[in-house]
């Protein structure tokens, strides 16, 4: 199984370290359950101080490090015409 943790690890995510690792996996799999960035600040608020904005950022930067982990090949549009 694929944790967030692991993700994280792999994708090299955080470069600053203002708040600790694993408050911040702890935010993403929250956010990820309720996607809901209020309330995740609120369940984190319980381990260390941290604003709805930072979590934003931190699923913003999840984000383009998934776009560009993952190359998308070009797919051809194969249109279907409706007859009259």
């Amino acid at each position: 199984m694929f944790s967030v943790r692991c993700l994280v690890e792999r994708l090299g995510l955080f470069e600053r370290n203002r708040v600790p690792l694993r408050p911040k996996v702890l935010g993403l799999a929250t956010y990820f359950q309720i996607s809901s960035f209020r309330r995740t600040a609120r369940v984190l608020s319980k381990y260390c101080s941290v604003s709805k904005t930072a979590i934003w950022k931190w699923i913003v930067s999840l984000r383009e490090k998934l776009q560009m982990a993952s190359e998308r090949r070009a797919r051809r549009f194969v249109g279907w015409m409706r007859h009259a």
